[in-house]
């Protein structure tokens, strides 16, 4: 766990330094080192000689990012969570489960509702840690009040405590919102825990740029998007850190189909988006529907795990061998 921006009053920082630090959400020293020195000049009072000296000395209470010792790393390795999809064989095939610190993209094939495992991996969320919030990001409309009571009361878990640590988000229609509310959850930091942030059918976001005035394939809509989706991965992965949570984003490939929750496949408008998704996502994972209703899921990379694949089916139980 990081030590607390206070931390740096000790090293003769001024705290009203600090305070003004803490008001653009930097709440540890983690999070002083995953914040851009562009934008800690941007406060009022911070110069470039004040910026320096105030890494300095966060360097001498804890350093980042620069050769790290193996028992250091292992010590970091064992506090890292893991979320179950309540699947042994699916669990195992993964490592243990969806890991926190880091980002895994789940990408989902046709006429899969990926809806379902993401109520799955809300409910084992909150069964791994009551006291924390999982955030669920709705931008498909696809959340379900009853699966969560349903399943919760299969798996024995109390379904009002459930929801009440789940914070549905429905209301984002855009880039900003979303940037907005993920900002908002980096500065209420040790306000609030959280283990897991899914976003569901994240590339709605972008459904404004296409539209009949607009040429999807115009140069300038492409290099927006990666811009926008950086950024956005680049918070996510900041989240992640701090909060020692897991980042679940999920996508449906396939768009053209009329079941899928996406409006739009950005792969096939601009194949620099799998490039931006392969290098920020830890993990990545897709569902493949076979005959008789069974899923195929497979590892498309991973820097820990082989190649491999794992079948099952979905019931109102959740996730059963086939």
């Amino acid at each position: 766990m990081s030590h607390p921006i206070e931390a740096l009053e000790n090293y003769n920082i001024n705290i009203k330094d600090i305070e003004k630090l803490k008001s653009i959400g930097i709440n540890t020293i983690q999070g002083l080192y995953m914040t851009s020195r562009k934008d800690i000049l941007k406060i009022k009072g911070f110069t470039e000689k004040k910026v320096i000296n105030i890494f300095n000395q966060a360097n001498k209470i804890e350093v980042y990012g620069l050769f790290q010792k193996g028992s250091d790393f292992i010590n970091e390795r064992n506090s890292t969570l893991k979320i179950s999809f309540g699947f042994n064989k699916l669990d195992n095939m993964i490592g243990g489960g969806i890991e926190s610190k880091s980002i895994t993209e789940i990408l989902g094939d046709k006429n899969i509702n990926l809806s379902e495992f993401a109520h799955i991996l809300s409910i084992y969320a909150h069964k791994n840690s009551i006291d924390n919030r999982i955030i669920y990001f709705d931008l498909g409309n696809n959340f379900s009040k009853e699966k969560i009571i349903k399943l919760s009361k299969k798996l024995h878990i109390n379904p009002n405590e459930c929801l009440k640590n789940i914070i549905l988000m429905n209301d984002i229609n855009s880039y900003k919102e979303l940037m907005d509310k993920l900002n908002e959850i980096c500065e209420n930091n040790f306000n609030f825990k959280y283990s897991l942030i899914i976003i569901e059918s994240l590339t709605n976001i972008f459904q404004y740029l296409f539209n009949e005035t607009i040429q999807i394939n115009t140069i300038e809509n492409k290099i927006d998007i990666e811009s926008k989706l950086g950024q956005i991965l680049h918070i996510l992965k900041k989240i992640s850190i701090l909060y020692n949570a897991a980042i679940i984003i999920m996508r449906s490939i396939n768009c053209d189909d009329e079941n899928s929750n996406e409006k739009i496949d950005l792969i096939k408008l601009d194949p620099n988006i799998e490039i931006i998704l392969s290098n920020e996502c830890k993990t990545r994972l897709k569902f493949k529907k076979l005959k008789n209703n069974i899923i195929k899921c497979i590892i498309l990379n991973s820097p820990m795990i082989p190649e491999t694949e794992c079948k099952f089916k979905l019931n109102d139980d959740g996730i059963i061998d086939c």
